[in-house]
């Protein structure tokens, strides 16, 4: 019996460490507040001046990276040079934010729902629509149009058209 008690001790101690462990990732880089002073990185644009969902990449090194709308995040994040050293990287949930300016509602991107092409357009174009909620992303969809897409389905033929046009202006 003490040898069952002491596997069983030792798979409970186990258990927990791998679940506080899974949880602290999430802590350890989290997002950062927006001021007047917050620009994209990619156009230098001040983020605080334009609407639509913004985002932003952490380092593992503590270094960030703030983006006017989810085309720059996804056109800097899938290029072949992109850095390697990504602790996170957050986007507004717009099912809680304020389209015209939202500062916080923090998610995580690999996680969210994103609505690709809607009518709605923000700073960039903001062709990719994040949620929090799927409900929120098909009500978004049935007000605005667009298709449900995950973060890992984004590529840069769907970014391309609007790439153009983002340039134009």
């Amino acid at each position: 019996m003490n040898g069952l008690k002491l596997i069983s001790y030792l798979l409970t101690v186990s258990l927990l460490c791998l679940v506080s462990c899974s949880k602290g990732g999430d802590t350890k880089y989290p997002p950062l507040s927006l001021d007047k002073n917050s620009v994209c990185s990619v156009c230098a644009m001040p983020l605080l001046e334009f609407s639509g969902p913004k985002a932003q990449i952490i380092y593992i090194d503590g270094r960030h990276d703030f983006f006017c709308g989810t085309l720059d995040l996804f056109t800097f994040y899938l290029q072949p040079d992109s850095p390697k050293n990504i602790a996170a990287i957050y986007v507004n949930d717009m099912g809680k934010e304020d389209w015209s300016n939202p500062t916080g509602h923090w998610i995580d991107a690999k996680t969210a729902v994103f609505v690709y092409g809607a009518e709605v357009r923000g700073a960039m174009g903001d062709i990719l629509v994040p949620f929090s909620s799927q409900l929120q992303a098909n009500e978004y969809i049935a007000k605005y149009r667009g298709k449900l897409v995950s973060f890992n389905d984004v590529n840069m033929e769907m970014l391309r058209p609007f790439m153009t046009e983002h340039h134009k202006k």
